[in-house]
């Protein structure tokens, strides 16, 4: 076997193609490799035709055996990594042998991103056999990707079409390019495009993006993501292209957004909005804010339905700061209309308002100009903007959806119902909120749409947990899941997650909660969906309560009870009492207010009642006991599908023992004990049947 004849000496090669002449009648196995595009061995091939050889045309490493060579360089490696790593070589076994040492020195990160030294040492020395003009064709074909169609770089070329044409013919015939089907080509491997390009200065690169995404346009192209692509990589180098490039940017990022790819549509848009700031002479000719507020609206939109709502609110702030600045309603009413999608938890931090905001938006509501569509954009924004203690933000949520129903937008009317239901407690308003389920359930029917399905099924969940009913519960966020899941709806898979620590919650795995509390909690954080500090110290301080470990938490909860009193007093009170601090704890359960009616109520409430009992103080049991009484089937704060206590009866009996009703309290420890049944709780049943047992018999 000779290897490499593409490189042999004229003695090496006639050395071979005697033996082949020589030895056919011999039963000798001759083998001799070469790369086709290297070295001239027209002359030995057509002497070895005559011979009649059996030609093997090998092609790379399958998949599978290039992820198998990786992890022998790179045992640990991802495998995310090892796909990405495997695709990029194309199966070469050199280019995979030394990207699994690149990995192996550097790590993934610049494994994925650079060309190892020693492939673009091997790539440099093909590219120099090749004439200039065919390597020049090659830099280009590479700045417009893996595969690009021929007319466009014909094009975009800065030489003839004949002369581009020979270039990627020789790139062909050296095994560089594929022709995947007429009129494109496509590189074998990409870490050989991305050695070309990565040879390339600044300069020329922008320039080459340049006239690729003039091409695109030119030729009448469809594609805008790629145009918006080239046109954001020129801009930055040449100016005039800044324009161009954020135009196609918002409408790539359309395009982005309706397959399901947000992700994308906010890269576009952070760009454009650089180029924005970078460039501002080159929109001397445009409503520079205008175009501003719109592109952070889009922002906005992807943001919502990339989950990451916390950075979305931040954007539409941005957006009103700039309308604000301008002195403009005309670009205060965009700001507030951005924000067009529904999310399952309310969009600002708990207990806050924006009287700011308020003020605002009721000014704006006075416009008569309005369209339906920015009014009830306008009033939803007011609802959220409104503490939710104040009757007028139900109120004002109501007149939304009204609108919308009567403006006959379905997405509209989903996105306000949706609104309506965060306010619209389930536990306390169950038809109510039944019939708006009801109705959201017929948007996401009509309009096919994914956010409003999950959306629909989540609710179905949280009414199902309402019902003490986990398995028709699961069922329905198994069916939101699925959504979530085909359509990387990736904020909403991360909060459906919570019911794990929940009902780890219910059935008494504490250990286990705490652990799936602390990764859904980091994990929803990372998106920027919302903050659950307070929650995730709400959950664990119920746990630590029930484990008689409450001290421990002491620190954690009196910082959360400077962040959010007076609404959660009781768990401070509490974690004061367990750590011998009495007199303050008295102090702080003293401090109550009135409970907000949310999600966290049945848990806030049920919490103040064993503090009550704690601290042998009636007025507050009788209170606390009058206020959860049409509770008592629940199994407190089951709904949030993130959080749940114990069953509000249980609570209810221990306050009618200590207000000495003896046969109310054994009502409720009976229904305890049931809704512990519907739960499959151990725990939440042995206190009941324990509490039962400690009652006077019945009469």
């Amino acid at each position: 076997m000779l290897d490499d004849l593409h490189r042999g000496d004229r003695e090496s090669v006639e050395l071979f193609l005697l033996c082949a002449e020589q030895l056919r009648d011999v039963p000798v196995l001759l083998v001799g490799s070469y790369r086709t595009g290297e070295g001239d061995l027209t002359g030995a091939l057509a002497r070895l035709a005559a011979c009649s050889p059996v030609r093997l045309a090998l092609g790379g490493l399958s998949a599978a055996q290039a992820k198998e060579l990786l992890r022998r360089g790179a045992a640990d490696m991802s495998d995310h990594a090892a796909v990405a790593l495997a695709e990029r070589a194309g199966g070469n076994p050199f280019y995979l042998r030394e990207s699994s040492l690149l990995l192996a020195g550097e790590g993934e990160q610049q494994a994925l991103a650079r060309v190892p030294q020693g492939v673009q040492d091997v790539l440099r020395r093909r590219l120099a056999l090749l004439a200039p003009g065919v390597t020049a064709g090659l830099r280009l074909a590479a700045v417009a990707g893996r595969e690009a169609p021929v007319a466009l770089l014909a094009h975009a070329a800065d030489t003839d079409a004949e002369q581009l044409l020979d270039a990627l013919d020789a790139g062909v015939t050296a095994g560089l390019l594929t022709e995947p089907r007429p009129g494109t080509v496509r590189f074998t491997h990409a870490l050989v495009r991305d050695a070309l390009e990565g040879d390339l200065t600044r300069l020329r690169l922008a320039r080459m993006h340049s006239r690729l995404g003039r091409g695109l346009i030119a030729l009448g192209s469809d594609d805008v993501a790629a145009t918006a692509h080239h046109l954001l990589r020129a801009a930055a180098v040449v100016p005039a292209d800044a324009g161009p490039a954020v135009h196609h940017a918002r409408l790539a990022c359309e395009q982005a957004v309706r397959r399901y790819a947000p992700q994308n549509a906010e890269a576009l848009l952070n760009s454009a909005l650089g180029l924005l700031a970078d460039h501002p002479a080159a929109f001397a000719d445009q409503d520079a804010a205008l175009l501003r507020v719109m592109l952070l609206g889009q922002l906005v939109d992807c943001r919502i339905r990339m989950g990451a709502v916390v950075p979305a609110r931040e954007a539409q702030e941005q957006a009103v700061r700039v309308a604000r600045a301008e002195g403009r309603a005309d670009l205060l009413t965009a700001a507030y209309t951005t924000w067009t999608e529904p999310t399952p938890w309310r969009v600002r931090p708990y207990a806050e308002s924006d009287p700011e905001a308020v003020e605002e938006l009721g000014r704006l509501l006075e416009d008569q100009e309005l369209s339906d569509r920015q009014r009830c954009l306008l009033l939803d924004q007011l609802s959220d903007a409104l503490d939710d203690t104040d009757p007028r933000a139900v109120a004002v949520a109501r007149r939304a959806v009204e609108l919308a129903r009567s403006a006959g937008e379905p997405r509209l009317l989903g996105l306000t119902l949706t609104s309506l239901l965060r306010k619209v407690d389930c536990e306390l308003e169950p038809a109510v909120y039944l019939e708006l389920h009801r109705e959201l359930a017929e948007v996401a029917d009509a309009q096919d749409s994914p956010e409003y399905s999950w959306m629909s099924a989540y609710i179905a969940a949280r009414t199902a947990a309402g019902r003490n009913d986990p398995a028709e519960m699961e069922r329905c966020l198994v069916r939101a899941d699925e959504i979530a899941r085909t359509y990387e709806l990736q904020g909403a898979f991360a909060i459906a997650r919570l019911r794990r620590p929940m009902l780890a919650m219910a059935q008494g795995r504490f250990d286990e909660a705490e652990q799936a509390l602390g990764t859904a909690v980091a994990e929803l954080r990372e998106r920027g969906a919302v903050d659950l500090s307070g929650l995730a110290a709400l959950s664990i301080g119920c746990i630590r309560l029930q484990q008689g470990r409450l001290a421990e938490m002491l620190p954690v909860l009196l910082m959360v009870w400077e962040r959010y009193q007076p609404y959660n007093e009781a768990l401070a009170a509490l974690a004061l009492l367990a750590a011998g601090r009495s007199e303050e704890a008295r102090q702080v359960f003293a401090m109550r207010v009135a409970h907000r009616r949310d999600f966290a109520y049945p848990i806030l409430a049920g919490l103040r009642g064993v503090a009550a009992v704690v601290f042998r103080d009636r007025e507050a049991a009788a209170e606390v006991y009058e206020d959860l009484l049409p509770l008592r089937g629940l199994a407190g704060g089951a709904s949030s599908l993130s959080v749940v206590y114990r069953p509000v009866a249980q609570t209810l009996g221990e306050l009618a023992r200590f207000l000495d009703r003896p046969e109310q309290a054994r009502l409720h420890f009976l229904e305890a004990e049931r809704v512990a049944a519907a739960w499959n709780s151990p725990h939440w049943a042995a206190a009941a049947a324990a509490a039962l047992a400690e009652l006077p018999p019945a009469p």
